[in-house]
């Protein structure tokens, strides 16, 4: 039997690692990229030039001649941090998710694997823990990107409802090798906090994955996910003391202690994030959004992943060391 892989988002964090690891295994695969991205495909993949926006670009991605059985992973989204709504972030994450799973369902694609995010799940108060849901709403969550995400997943139960036999994951704060580009914020944050560009910690936290895993818990679902569901792929909570702690020890350096008060960094940030859309070209890792997502509740539980797919990430002390020492 030929297999082919289809991946959207493969010039992505997470999208590229899986890249890497079915090119690993000898895989058949096909990617969609943007125009201009073309270059940073390997040699030895294939790729159609096409926007999850576009249904007409996407016909050539699906051409499934020559092949018998055929698997999609959905990783394409644009995901920000930034609170201002960007028209761009619905149209890629809903329209293009509705229109790349009617494609799929058109070409009766075998198996589909849809990257969600933990942050379309309705939220909970602290100290519930967080698990998986049936039910999406933007109503229910927090920001514009959450908000996508949530409509997001309403789209894929609909498709996985007529038919299609698809998976939802639902993966936490993303870091990791791998992040060829530069993009993930989270990734960011920890490379910028090893490298001594944060002088001061403030309250909160979040619950982080290795990027790794998640591609491992994604291969795991294509074997063993029920159609229809959905997993949380998360690694762990940790606060941003305790991720300064361990990314300062990797360097025999003492943590620095300047703890912002809640009510000042809430004052900066959006100050932060405007200066940084006016008058400069970086990415800011301090706005709105992230500040309310680092004091939401972060707590989320895998072990339903861990009990029908045998999902188990690795430690986030070793993740965070992983992130940091890339490239340093």
């Amino acid at each position: 039997m030929k297999k082919l892989y289809l991946i959207t988002g493969a010039t992505g964090h997470l999208g590229s690692v899986l890249l890497e690891r079915l090119r690993e295994k000898k895989e058949n695969i096909r990617v969609l990229v943007l125009p201009g991205e073309e270059s940073l495909i390997p040699d030895d993949v294939q790729y159609v030039t096409g926007d999850v926006r576009d249904a007409d670009s996407l016909v050539p991605f699906f051409d499934r001649n020559g092949f018998d059985c055929v698997t999609l992973f959905h990783c394409a989204a644009i995901i920000t941090i930034l609170s201002n709504n960007n028209p761009a972030l619905w149209d890629v994450n809903v329209n293009g998710t509705k229109n790349i799973l009617q494609k799929a369902f058109e070409t009766n694609v075998e198996k589909v694997i849809y990257v969600n995010s933990v942050h379309g799940i309705p939220e909970k108060p602290f100290p519930d823990v967080i698990t998986e849901s049936d039910v999406f709403s933007p109503d229910l969550v927090t920001g514009e990107y959450a908000k996508s995400k949530a409509e997001a997943a309403t789209v894929a139960l609909d498709y996985a409802a007529k038919g299609l036999n698809l998976v939802m994951v639902h993966p936490s704060g993303i870091i990791g090798p791998g992040d060829k580009y530069n993009n993930n914020f989270s990734v960011r944050t920890v490379k910028a906090m090893y490298n001594g560009q944060i002088p001061f910690i403030i309250k909160g936290g979040y619950d982080f994955v290795d990027v790794r895993d998640v591609v491992e818990g994604m291969l795991l679902c294509e074997e063993k996910g029920k159609p229809g569901e959905s997993y949380i792929l998360n690694g762990d909570y940790i606060s941003i003391e305790k991720l300064m702690e361990i990314t300062c020890a990797l360097q025999n350096k003492k943590p620095k202690k300047l703890m912002i008060p809640e009510g000042i960094v809430k004052i900066i940030a959006p100050i932060n994030e405007w200066c940084s859309s006016h008058f400069g070209n970086k990415k800011p890792l301090l706005t709105k959004y992230s500040i309310q997502t680092l004091h939401a509740n972060g707590f989320f539980s895998h072990a339903k992943a861990t009990n029908e797919l045998g999902y188990h990430p690795r430690s986030i002390a070793d993740s965070v060391r992983d992130t940091a020492l890339e490239g340093n």
